[in-house]
């Protein structure tokens, strides 16, 4: 009997430490709750969060430092209006400090890694946050609608950062993208109303949906080396100049739709094809110059709708794929089209609806008869369709090795009767007919 409760107490101590090794210990400080586990302490909040005005973290409690605030600790904390850090933090958790309404300022230590998703979001005076060189992440929404932030200088050695996490910061002024990064996140500053600087220190490939719209403050961001910009990235920007990058491939749809301050548009010479999305430029009514260089293949439809200041376009022959319905409808001031395609194709319904009533088409030499059969008539064109000039000299000319003693004019065709006064070319010379 005594061996089977022997056996039944060392069993319940057994069940006791494997239930409650991995378990905290909670203690209380200043009316902060702290939580220790097996290697680490985290800041578990306030123990009321309707009365804490003020809150100092302690640097270490159960005589180990603390590292960790706890997921929700401080969230809703609607009276809090400063907090002090220990100097060892790590990592933030998820909505740590969501809707923190009165928090003016915070100071992160120099050992901060991770903030963690919505950690800080709804802080709505939030004015002043550090971020220093240890930061390695930034969790997706971490400062959403912090409309009071005026800075965020990223540091270098940041390595990942999620989506909208400046979402709604107002009154935003100015982002530093670190060198670190290849990308900017969706929504990195949609709705960032007073934004008028983005220094980007990375050779930037993406740049994600929505990443600046409605940056209506925004008139400049530099795009080298950008290879995909997404749908939406700078809708309703305060852009007035646009170079995109020799390397770019994606243009999206909706990329700077209602860009109203938007002047000029240049599509750099490149290796690489790149097709202009659906309603691209949409409603840039102050569009007024647009440079389409041969790595440009599609026109989507909608592309330049109402660029009511867009006077004249070159289009060139690498758009072999299609010009796509209402592309150009309502240029209203559209009277010169230059349109270099060799093999014309019928461009999509309403395509250039709408241009103005004395829009001249140039065409290539040659091509006229072509362009009106494929339904490029002076019906839409109505200032009427002209070729350019002749190619002057020789384009090309196909000699055959024993054709050493043939005649060719200037145009590449043979002749049997050379006349006199004119050059020919004989031998893969030019010769003067005397």
């Amino acid at each position: 009997m005594f061996r089977l409760i022997q056996r039944s107490l060392l069993l319940f101590v057994l069940f006791l430490l494997v239930r409650y090794s991995c378990a905290s210990t909670t203690l209380t400080y200043d009316g902060i709750i702290y939580h220790k586990y097996s290697d680490h302490v985290t800041v578990g909040g306030p123990v009321s969060k309707s009365l804490i005005t003020t809150a100092q973290i302690r640097e270490t409690v159960f005589g180990m430092y603390v590292q960790y605030i706890g997921a929700a600790a401080f969230e809703n904390c609607a009276s809090m209006k400063e907090i002090t850090l220990p100097s060892k933090l790590l990592y933030i958790s998820e909505q740590a400090f969501t809707n923190c309404s009165r928090l003016r300022s915070i100071v992160l230590p120099n050992t901060m890694e991770k903030i963690n998703a919505k950690a800080f979001s709804g802080c709505s005076n939030l004015a002043s946050i550090n971020f220093p060189g240890s930061l390695k992440h930034i969790g997706d929404r971490a400062f959403l609608n912090c409309t009071s932030l005026t800075e965020a200088y990223l540091p270098n050695g940041m390595s990942s950062i999620g989506t909208s996490v400046f979402k709604g910061c107002t009154n935003l002024l100015s982002i530093h993208i670190p060198e670190s990064f290849n990308f900017i996140p969706d929504s990195l500053c949609q709705n960032c109303s007073n934004l008028t600087t983005v220094l980007i220190d990375a050779p930037i490939e993406t740049i994600g949906a929505r990443a600046f719209e409605n940056c209506e403050s925004l008139l400049h961001c530099e795009t080298p080396t950008v290879r995909y910009i997404s749908d939406y990235a700078f809708q309703n920007c305060g852009l007035t100049t646009v170079t995109l990058s020799k390397n770019l491939y994606y243009l999206g749809y909706y990329a700077f739709c209602n860009c109203d301050r938007l002047r000029t548009v240049v599509f750099s010479e490149g290796t690489t094809k790149v097709s202009i999305r659906r309603h691209a430029f949409e409603n840039c009514i102050n569009l007024d110059t647009v440079i389409l260089s041969n790595s440009v293949f599609m026109i989507y439809e909608s592309a330049f709708k109402n660029c009511k200041k867009l006077s004249k376009i070159t289009i060139p022959a690498s758009v072999t794929k299609s010009i796509e319905a209402s592309a150009f409808e309502g240029c209203t001031a559209l009277d010169s089209v230059t349109c270099l395609i060799e093999e014309p194709y019928a461009f999509g319904k309403d395509a250039f609806k709408n241009i103005s009533p004395t829009c001249v088409l140039t065409v290539p030499y040659g091509k006229r008869a072509a362009y009106i059969a494929a339904g490029w008539t002076t019906k839409v064109f109505k200032g009427g369709i002209v070729e350019l000039p002749a190619p002057e000299g020789i384009q090309a000319v196909k000699v055959k090795t024993d054709d050493k003693g043939r005649w060719y004019d200037l145009e590449g065709k043979e002749t049997h009767q050379p006349e006199k006064g004119k050059i020919y070319i004989r031998k893969s010379k030019k010769v003067l007919v005397k």
